[in-house]
């Protein structure tokens, strides 16, 4: 059966960081933005220290700080933004509750116990960005009943006919995250990682799955979509224009699906990672 041949990455993924572009694009997705906000005024209340990992503009530290915070850590690795996010602060009259600092969130130690995380680099799977290793290590500087921004992630997996033929060409080795007209969903979707960000999840994922086909046709790909509850009464799983986006993995070679038949699909990588290193393997269950 097919395997992918590229072993999961083992670098230090967290080094990569959301460009320019990216941090633009997620500040004009104006319905993550409002899923985000929500979730922010629900949750923070006067005098709350919090903590905004993956700060960008500083757009989430500011909605928290307007929502009551005492104090503001708006945490950025890109060196860009700090600038930024201190003038964002200053032209709204909230630079005295935000401190930008200049820092990996996935070590960068606080200087205090906070009441809230926020932290959202979040794409189907955990791939790309390093959200498991930034809640791992952030929820340690919790206070006692503190609350994490978004609070919880499931992703889910099937198996798809994926279109492979764009502009002429044949694109079928690299993952997409967009879906095209010609994708048909081939087996039933099925939870396979879940995470609740103020407990500790393991990074490096290793999981197998078991799917029934629910159509006949060729499997060429694998599909991942995923839900993100961002506080209590707040929950997405819709893609927006930035977040919410399914990952399709090109598998090796393609499985025959019959169905009615079973599989069991295992998955192993380093979130944080590039969907293209996943190793996957994919077995028919012999009834």
């Amino acid at each position: 059966m097919p395997d992918r041949t590229v072993e999961p990455s083992t670098g230090a993924e967290h080094e990569k960081a959301f460009t320019n572009y990216d941090i633009q694009a997620c500040l004009f997705d104006t319905q993550r933005v409002r899923y985000l906000r929500d979730a922010i005024f629900a949750t923070v209340e006067p005098g709350h220290v919090v903590v905004d990992a993956g700060s960008g503009t500083g757009l989430l530290g500011l909605f928290a700080a307007q929502a009551g915070a005492a104090r503001v850590y708006c945490l950025e690795t890109n060196p860009d933004f700090i600038p930024v996010i201190r003038e964002n602060a200053r032209r709204n009259g909230l630079d005295d509750r935000i401190v930008a600092v200049h820092g990996d969130a996935t070590c960068h130690p606080l200087p205090e116990p906070v009441d809230v995380v926020i932290s959202e680099v979040i794409s189907a799977g955990f791939f790309y960005e390093p959200q498991l290793q930034i809640t791992n290590h952030l929820r340690t500087f919790l206070k006692p009943g503190g609350t994490m921004i978004p609070q919880a992630m499931q992703n889910h997996l099937q198996l798809i006919s994926a279109q492979e033929d764009l502009y002429g060409l044949k694109l079928n080795f690299d993952t997409r995250f967009t879906e095209l007209e010609g994708d048909r969903p081939l087996t039933d979707s099925v939870p396979y990682l879940g995470a609740r960000f103020a407990e500790r999840t393991e990074p490096v994922v290793s999981v197998n799955v078991r799917l029934t086909a629910e159509e006949t046709g060729s499997a060429n790909a694998v599909k991942i979509a995923y839900r993100i509850d961002f506080a209590d009464g707040i929950s997405g799983e819709k893609p927006t224009d930035f977040l919410l986006n399914p990952q399709i993995i090109f598998l090796g070679e393609p499985v025959d699906v019959v169905r009615g038949d079973e599989f069991e699909v295992s998955l192993d990588y380093l979130a944080g990672s590039n969907p293209i290193e996943a190793k996957i393997a994919i077995n028919r269950v012999l009834g």
